[in-house]
């Protein structure tokens, strides 16, 4: 078992160095051939005018690749006819022909693809090869039986090795044993005949095949020994290959693999490379134990369903390296194992408690489990171990972490034992690993415990750069299955069952969910060579130990030296290559150099692929950069006095602007640390992207500068409403009294036209200051275009620039949007107005809406939630924005019109805040050529309401109802009582709430007109509340300076009707009480 724990904890460890330098791909869904599959066109043309490839098909490579009679048999085979029917394509199985001749084949386009073929440095420079493996074999070396001596490769040196020729054994065995003498043959028969032959020492290939070949020929003198703890020969992935001038296929090919699903996969693993399927153990059962399976005909099992690769519930359906291992367990006792779901570890727990289920598949023993389950012997030992976030040190002595914070997944049986042997650390439970991780990475808890396996698959997916492993816990979690302790036999049936699963098994069912390539391993060449040395020396001196008994001290003295130092080169190699692995699997960029006085000579000596990735160089031509070539603001002076900085401080941080490859820039923020190595000066590098950083200052410049317009345009606003009331309500009065021929109707409607327009800019204040404020309701961004089309205000533009052609095209099925058409119709006016006068003559506007749906980087982008949006567009083709412009178009009073005149350089920026109160936002391209605004607002599904009712003019009129002015500004109550004395009412006015309340205790009133500003004791709304008191369902209009805000909202809840703001016209007014009255 101590074996398999070592081959377990290191793959795991390398699988998480490893994968968590690499990004995860998700594969777009399309429509043909697969509905689920997304094919370019050309992958299309490509597949109509391909529809029969031509595949390899070998001779006896079985289980994997063989022919039987004249099918095409085996894993592989399999596994193609599925993907072919995932493309609609059919295979042409080529046979007769060996491994060499197929290769040749490939190359000369005589096939399409080879099904399974291994990477190597010549075959990349040949081949094309799928991203993901097909499947993975286990190297294996094949000897006699009567050889007693310890199999491996570096044992064979110098004698003589079978491999099939082509193979990637032999590509790699000329490359790093090159005295090892090799005899090529044919196929792996035939270095099996040539090992009984003894005309070998021994036959490399493939386990499994070995082991079919043995069986199927009746061989039984030769024994089959996996390769383990050499990296030159891992596992084999073996991948799709293509010609390297064919990479349509590669990629239709690779599309179509990421479609397989884990049932697929499983059914053909458990099919073809199952060893249970072709080579049974047999277990000897007790009468009592046979009995008991046989009257128990089914095994009820509970697991974790969160815990994967380990395991989980996916689906309804239990899936990860447990449930492998419960599969082969259930295939071996002869009963079906039926899993009970259940939503979490902490259920299960319940569940077997009240024997809902019968065992745990994964569990390990404490006491108090151990009061109602019994745990059998482990079948896998994983090591546990401390996530934290990245900028958290490295823990080399976890006692050390005294009242940390650590989470633990309730229930599970470490944290019950951590609490006893680590007394010091502050446990606290979470409910499953990924509510664990996201308090980590919150800063809730200093760190996660867990298994290496799951934490780091989890990290992978969800928190790379954020969350790292920062130490590793001496204790081993040795897991079993947990049966319930009222049926002792079926632990003893369990024991046996696991005491039968062989090496093959467990190391086939932990690649088939870790899978793990190593690139380059520690050349141990020359430790071999002294071991060998001293073993000769060493059986020399015991050749010879009566003559040289007195050097006998000394030489034992020397040879533990040497061992000593070849175990520290050995330990010093692994912690380099280590080292050198988490470095380059950093998600942040690193990079050090050696500084030369000159800063033009100062080159790179190494940098990560994160660096290389951010400038945009491969990594080779980073080492022949200079800092000058990406840090453009760096001269000598600065770099001479960076220098006398890092003598003094060792580390400093700076922000920067880097220049990539292309061309572009970004800002940074660089930390750069001294040190010393050997007498040698080095220095380390740092940087992070600063950009989102930078742009979110400027948003916060911007708030700060909105804050303060809001501040002054709230202070004003009331009272320049109040003020400008007077300037359109009392010219609008006297018009009405005048004669059509009278001169003074004139300059008394021009009066009034400035109010309305002093109104409309103090209203786009408020609105660039505090949002807009308005009630917001589904509609149809169309219809509010084709009525601003049909508006006043548009015809007014209209007239102004007639040679200037306006042009729609409006989406039919435009989806709703939630919004205040005021505003939405506002920003419409505002950029045409805009392109209008940009335009001056002779010009075209084209105004365009569409639905699209927002992905997560746009939304990111531009800070929205990503989903269903709804786009207007509007673009001329006027001269443009001057590019100096672009940046402040959007920015209050910035205009390049004449104040007054023209605009007021609020225009945009209403635009602008428009979009943002409704949840969008809104992109400018503008060139020469002319300017596009592209504006998006968040869809809805709800149905736009029915318009309101409106009333015909000649209906303003009252029938003399009593009406109640409540208004503290006395200007503000006489044009009011004049406007509804004119419309026929009754009216009396009052100052304050108070006076109000003291007026109804005496009378009645059919509705007041309410000032929602009062002074000084009582608001509008709060005098609404006492005057509903003194008469229920009293009628009210509300009126403000202000645009309509919460307590307006609030006093409508209560009872009061509709709302105006001041300045308001007679027309404004009449028809708000008319339908206040009506309602």
């Amino acid at each position: 078992m101590s074996y398999w724990k070592n081959i377990l904890f290191l793959t795991l460890l390398l699988f998480f160095i490893l994968s968590s330098a690499q990004g995860t791909t998700t594969v777009p869904a399309a429509s043909l051939p697969d509905p689920q599959i997304q094919f370019t066109s050309e992958e299309h043309s490509y597949l109509m005018t391909h529809r029969v490839l031509k595949v390899q098909c070998a001779r006896d490579w079985a289980p994997y690749n063989f022919t039987e009679g004249n099918t095409a048999k085996g894993f592989v085979n399999d596994y193609l006819r599925l993907l072919a029917k995932k493309i609609n394509i059919k295979l042409d199985f080529v046979t007769n022909h060996s491994w060499v001749e197929f290769v040749r084949m490939l190359q000369s386009g005589e096939i399409d693809f080879i099904s399974n073929m291994t990477i190597t440095p010549d075959r990349s420079k040949q081949f094309l090869f799928s991203k993901q493996p097909v499947f993975d074999v286990l190297n294996s070396l094949l000897t006699l039986k009567n050889n007693n001596q310890h199999v491996d490769l570096e044992g064979l040196r110098g004698k003589t090795l079978a491999v099939v020729k082509g193979y990637s054994q032999e590509e790699l065995l000329r490359r790093y044993y090159p005295d090892i003498t090799l005899l090529l043959t044919d196929s792996l028969l035939d270095s099996m005949r040539q090992v009984i032959a003894g005309q070998v020492d021994a036959a490399i290939g493939a386990h499994a095949v070995f082991s079919f070949l043995a069986r199927k020929h009746l061989i039984s003198e030769v024994k089959n020994t996996p390769v383990s703890n050499n990296t030159i020969f891992p596992s084999a992935p073996h991948h799709l290959a293509v010609n390297r001038n064919n990479p349509v296929l590669m990629s239709i090919l690779d599309k179509a693999m990421t479609m397989f699903t884990d049932e697929e996969l499983q059914n053909l693993y458990i099919k073809w490379l199952n060893a249970e399927t072709q080579e049974k153990k047999h277990i000897s059962f007790s009468r009592e134990e046979q009995t008991y399976l046989y009257e128990k005909n089914t095994i009820t099992m509970c697991v974790d369903p969160d815990w994967f690769p380990l395991e989980k519930i996916k689906n309804g359906r239990h899936i990860g390296i447990a449930a492998d291992f419960i599969k082969l367990l259930s295939n071996k006792i002869g009963i079906p194992i039926t899993l009970v779901p259940t939503k979490n570890w902490s259920e299960s727990i319940r569940f077997a408690k009240s024997r809902k289920c019968d065992i745990f598949s994964l569990a390990m023993s404490t006491p108090e489990r151990r009061t109602y389950m019994y745990f059998s012997e482990p079948y896998l030992e994983i090591p546990l171990v401390l996530a934290t976030r990245t900028i958290t040190p490295f823990v080399n002595d976890i006692t050390t972490l005294t009242n940390k914070k650590m989470g633990v997944v309730k229930g599970y049986a470490f944290g019950e034992l951590l609490r006893d042997r680590y007394p010091t650390l502050d446990i606290v439970t979470v409910s499953s690993i990924n509510e664990g991780l996201q308090m980590v990475a919150d800063r809730q808890l200093y760190g996660y415990i867990g298994t290496l396996v799951t934490v780091s698959h989890a990290i992978r997916q969800n928190y790379t750069g954020e969350l790292k492993i920062a130490g590793k816990f001496n204790e081993q979690w040795k897991l079993g299955i947990a049966s319930r302790n009222d049926s002792p036999l079926l632990l003893s049936i369990f024991n046996k069952a696991i005491g039968s699963i062989n090496d093959t098994n467990r190391q086939q069912i932990i690649n088939r969910w870790i899978s793990v390539t190593v690139e380059s391993g520690t050349d141990y060449t020359l430790i071999w060579r002294i071991l060998a040395g001293v073993s000769v020396v060493f059986l020399g001196l015991i050749y010879h130990s009566y003559t040289l008994k007195r050097y006998n001290r000394k030489l034992k003295q020397q040879n533990s030296e040497i061992i000593r130092q070849t175990n520290l080169l050995k330990q010093t190699q692994t912690a380099l290559l280590l080292t050198q692995q988490a470095v380059d699997a950093c998600a942040f960029p690193i990079c050090w150099l050696t500084p030369h006085p000159e800063l033009t000579r100062t080159t790179f000596i190494q940098a990560n692929r994160a660096a290389a990735e951010m400038l945009g160089y491969s990594r080779e031509e980073m080492m022949k950069l200079s800092i000058i070539d990406f840090d453009k603001e760096q001269t000598q002076e600065t770099w001479e006095k960076l220098q006398q900085i890092l003598k003094v401080r060792q580390s400093i941080s700076k922000q920067a602007v880097f220049t990539r490859k292309d061309g572009s820039t970004f800002p940074t923020e660089t930390y750069i640390s001294s040190f010393q190595y050997e007498e040698e000066s080095y220095h380390f590098i740092f940087f992070t992207d600063a950009s989102r950083e930078k742009e979110m200052e400027k948003k916060l410049h911007r708030s700060m500068k909105m804050e303060a317009i809001g501040t002054m345009a709230g202070s004003v606003a009331h009272d320049l409403n109040n003020i400008l009331s007077g300037v359109v309500s009392y010219p609008e009065l006297l018009i009405m009294g005048l004669s059509k021929e009278s001169e003074l109707r004139k300059p008394l409607e021009t009066i009034r036209q400035a109010g309305l327009r002093a109104a409309e800019v103090v209203a786009d204040l408020l609105t660039v200051a505090r949002g807009i404020a308005a009630v917001k309701e589904p509609a149809n961004l169309n219809t509010i275009i084709n009525e601003y089309l049909d508006s006043l205000e548009f015809s007014k533009i209209a007239e102004q620039y007639p040679s200037i052609q306006c042009t729609t095209k409006l989406e039919p099925e435009l989806l709703n949007i939630f919004c205040s058409q005021l505003h939405i119709k506002k920003c419409l006016m505002n950029l045409i107005a805009n392109s209008a006068e940009a335009i001056g003559e002779n010009g075209s506007i084209t105004i365009s809406t569409s639905n699209c749906y927002m992905d997560a980087p746009f939304s990111r982008k531009h800070f929205i939630k990503k989903g269903e949006y709804v786009v207007l567009t509007i673009s001329d083709n006027g001269p443009g924005i001057p590019g100096e412009f672009l940046p402040h178009i959007f920015e209050p009073f910035y205009t390049k019109k004449t104040m007054g005149t023209s605009g007021t350089g609020l225009g945009l920026s209403i635009v602008w805040n428009s979009v943002q109160d409704h949840g969008g936002t809104i992109e400018v391209d503008s060139s020469e050529k002319g300017t596009t605004f592209t504006l998006y607002f968040p869809a809805t599904h709800r149905k736009a309401p029915a318009r309101p009712r409106k009333l015909d003019a000649e209906k303003l009129r009252g029938n003399g109802e009593h009406i109640l002015v409540i208004d503290d500004e006395p200007q503000q109550r006489d044009i009011c009582r004049e406007m509804l004395l004119v419309l026929g009412y009754r009216v009396d006015t009052v100052a304050s709430g108070k006076e109000a309340m003291q007026f109804l205790e005496n009378r009645q009133t059919d509705m007041v007109i309410l000032d929602m500003i009062l002074d000084p004791e009582l608001d509008g709304m709060q005098t609404y509340e006492q005057l509903i008191q003194l008469q229920p369902g009293l009628k009210a209009v509300i009126v403000s300076g202000f645009s309509k805000s919460d307590n307006v909202t609030r006093t409508q809840a209560m009872g009061a009707g509709l709302f105006i703001r001041k300045p308001y016209s007679i027309h404004q007014l009449g028809r708000a009480v008319q339908e206040t009255l009506t309602v």
